[in-house]
């Protein structure tokens, strides 16, 4: 017995896991620089080197380069100085049905750091991680779709679209540039730093994937003069990727995590700032396929037997982009004030599906370094804008799989003489949607002596609730074309009570 199939590469979410952790270490403070009198704030960007998936386990091995600005004073002088200080983790999340040949997903979240003083030559940094890692499962699964040389097989079909894995890829681009700072600064050192992936963006074309992005930076630093300057730079990055068969109908999901990052100044009399980042792109490719499924099936002439199991897969993948917009004036203390830095953090409390779209509420977090008194101290001011957005995705279901990710490529902030903040913020939200369905496929047939089901010439039948033509017919090893062109029947409905000549 020859059967007929076709192939179909699924992907299964078959885990899913959040896992959070704290990195925690003691800095000394270096012996070039002044002693602590009082920190004013923490901030940190996540590293992570390696990643991998072993039986019943995730290991991720990263670090975190914080940057804690902290004020001395020494003979009635205040300065701002920072300690740059590394903390490294090494993270085990046990998962219990995690094996070696499932690809992973990780999403490293810096949740928060702070830093905390254990004397004036001593400081404690504590930072948060969260950890949200997806487990697939690629198999290739076969589906039955007939029988070769059995004429009379009776199929009960259905057509459906599915999203197939197409393929993986993984990798690796550099930001690498020299940034320049005014002339007029000798820099001393270097007190935060920065850095957001925008723009993210994918080309296909001849079995590749162009992904770039722009590796977006702002560094805060300190002059020999005791003066607070930023450098910005927005330094391009792109990928190739080889995938055979790729087209522009496939869905693409990409990620970009920074995997090591050395910025550091250059010679005073350079002006400038060494910066290189290297940063890993993994891509996944999905395609849509229509494949048929025989849901039941028999032979009037021949006795097959089979059995049934349930296989999920892929439906409807969609990705969107959508832009938020913020433009509003906010009164605060912050007047006459040099804003230093702004960081903009999206704290989202709730995600929910609604008709062609996803709500989503939370608040957009501010949080101004600036200059306190015009002197060269710093003060830390925050302000928070309550976010209830609607971002529309046609076609979405209450029952789809979600994957919401941001950034921010706009961020700009004016102080008007009256103490006003003039806010201009876009977040542009990165969605990954899909549908998981349960499919009931034939498997294991096997062909079995025939009965006596064929000594009739003829039956009649009287159809009772809940009967159907098809039932009917794979009962007495007829078929539904010879019962309607039996019966004079025009369509497949039966109603209780109908009689059915049933022939041979």
């Amino acid at each position: 017995m020859e059967l007929e199939k076709n192939n179909l590469s699924i992907n299964q979410i078959v885990a899913q896991k959040l896992d959070t952790t704290v990195c925690e270490g003691d800095c000394i403070v270096p012996d070039i620089k002044p002693d602590i009198f009082n920190i004013i704030t923490s901030s940190g960007i996540v590293n992570v080197y390696k990643k991998e998936i072993m039986d019943g386990k995730v290991r991720i091995d990263g670090a975190i380069n914080t940057y804690t600005i902290y004020v001395s004073e020494e003979e009635g002088k205040r300065e701002t100085r920072s300690i740059n200080y590394v903390l490294d983790f090494s993270q085990i999340i046990n998962i219990e049905n995690a094996s070696r040949d499932m690809l992973f997903e990780v999403k490293t979240i810096l949740k928060n750091v702070e830093a905390r003083m254990i004397n004036e030559r001593k400081i404690n940094v504590k930072a948060i991680l969260d950890f949200d890692i997806k487990l697939f499962k690629n198999s290739n699964e076969e589906f039955i779709t007939g029988i070769k040389d059995v004429l009379d097989l009776q199929k009960r079909e259905e057509n459906i679209k599915v999203n197939s894995l197409l393929g993986t890829a993984k990798t690796k681009a550099q930001a690498k540039e020299t940034i320049s700072i005014d002339s007029i600064d000798n820099l001393v050192e270097i007190l935060k730093v920065n850095v957001d992936i925008t723009n993210q963006d994918t080309k296909v074309s001849y079995n590749k994937i162009l992904a770039k992005a722009d590796t977006k930076l702002k560094i805060m630093y300190l002059t020999d003069d005791n003066r607070i300057n930023v450098a910005n730079a927005s330094i391009p990055i792109m990928g190739f990727l080889d995938m055979e068969n790729i087209s522009d109908e496939n869905v693409c999901d990409v990620q970009y995590e920074i995997k090591n990052m050395v910025i550091k100044p250059n010679g005073m009399q350079e002006h400038s700032i060494y910066v290189e980042i290297e940063v890993e792109i993994t891509l996944s490719a999905y395609e849509t396929k229509e494949i048929n499924i025989i849901k039941d099936m028999y032979s009037p002439s021949r006795n097959f037997k089979f059995e049934q199991k349930t296989v999920k897969v892929m439906q409807n993948k969609i990705n969107y982009h959508d832009l938020y917009s913020i433009r509003e004036k906010q009164i605060t203390d912050i007047v006459n004030e040099k804003i230093y830095d702004a960081d903009v953090f999206l704290d989202i409390e709730n995600i929910k599906i609604v008709s062609d779209g996803i709500n989503v509420s939370g608040n957009v977090n501010i949080t101004f370094t600036h200059s306190l008194n015009n002197s060269a101290d710093i003060g830390i001011s925050t302000i928070s804008l309550p976010m209830d957005y609607k971002i529309k995705c046609k076609g979405i279901s209450e029952n789809s799989i979600v994957k919401i990710n941001n950034d921010i490529p706009l961020q700009d902030f004016t102080i008007m003489p009256s103490g006003e903040i003039d806010i201009k913020i876009d977040i542009e939200f990165y969605i990954s949607s899909s549908d998981e369905v349960d499919i009931n496929e034939i498997c294991n047939i096997e062909e079995c002596e025939n009965n006596k089901y064929n000594e009739y010439n003829m039956i009649i039948y009287f159809t009772k609730k809940d009967d159907s033509l098809w039932n009917i017919a794979k009962e007495f090893r007829s078929t539904i074309d010879g019962i309607k062109q039996g019966n004079n029947l025009v369509s497949d409905e039966v109603t209780p009570g109908m009689r059915l000549f049933i022939t041979k």
